[in-house]
């Protein structure tokens, strides 16, 4: 891939990555978790990931999909949340 069509794509999922970016620390207010309460609970999963790492994946929006569906999963979040997810996406892009 050209380093264009690369830089084009990163400009282009953007908004999906400020999205996940803004849901997740929604849900986090919603339930009263820190950075320090998602290490803690992935850590009892066998995922070791420091507080200030997920902070950065956090504000990047930037998880690996498998990681995505963890956090849901502790955060608890119900069978819609991808769907709000695509609603965030749709709004910031309006």
């Amino acid at each position: 891939m050209k380093p264009e069509q690369s830089a084009q794509n990163k400009r282009n999922l953007a908004q999906y990555r400020m999205a996940i970016s803004r849901f997740i620390r929604s849900a986090m207010i919603l339930k009263n978790k820190r950075y320090e309460d998602l290490a803690a609970e992935l850590e009892l999963r066998g995922i070791v990931l420091t507080s200030e790492n997920l902070r950065s994946k956090v504000s990047k929006g930037a998880f690996a999909a498998d990681l995505l569906l963890v956090i849901v999963d502790i955060l608890d979040m119900n069978d819609e949340a991808l769907l709000q997810i695509q609603k965030l996406q749709r709004e910031q892009s309006d």
